[in-house]
């Protein structure tokens, strides 16, 4: 008899907590991040021209359960491997601001602090030593890690190169914060 005054209340307060459990699941989830970069050139000409670069990335996602739909804009700096003013590289440091828009998949159930992402736009380029500024193509793809409000990804990175005709690509690592709204 007291076997079931106790099973019978907890099985109705199991199926209502999961009930409201699901049903805030179904909400939409908006949340904003902010992630420092370090990034390492990986084609050719990229990686005669220009040492490692170091900048930022903020942005908003938007989502539930898990797929989330993301917008970023960035910042990364890159300084030339070569005097200012040299014949090899005469336009100098490069600068880089991407702006995109995107999808993050993370996987379910148990590896659901894992997540896959691939955003693409446009990315604005200046040189330091140089008048003519480019608006190109740019994506990226990657993968990353989230535990609570701090996560970390690797991801490559690439736009349209003029000179030589072609893709400049970079592998960068991200690390910072998400913080839900």
């Amino acid at each position: 008899m007291k076997i079931k005054t106790v099973i019978i209340p907890c099985t109705l307060a199991a199926i209502i907590f999961s009930k409201q459990a699901s049903a805030q699941n179904q909400f939409p989830h908006v949340s904003l991040f902010a992630h420092a970069l370090y990034a390492n050139a990986l084609d050719k000409s990229s990686q005669k021209l220009y040492n490692s670069g170091f900048g930022g990335v903020a942005g908003v996602s938007y989502g539930r359960n898990n797929t989330y739909f993301v917008g970023s804009v960035g910042y990364t700096s890159f300084p030339s491997a070569f005097e200012p003013g040299s014949l090899e590289n005469p336009n100098g440091d490069e600068t880089y601001i991407p702006i995109k828009v995107g999808i993050r998949q993370h996987l379910p159930v148990l590896l659901n602090f894992i997540f896959i992402q691939g955003n693409a736009g446009v990315g604005f380029i200046s040189y330091k030593s140089a008048v003519d500024n480019d608006t190109r193509f740019a994506f990226d793809a990657g993968a990353g890690v989230q535990f609570g409000p701090f996560e970390a990804a690797l991801v490559w990175d690439s736009f349209t190169e003029k000179q030589p005709s072609g893709w400049s690509s970079w592998l960068t690592i991200q690390a910072g914060i998400t913080i839900g709204l």
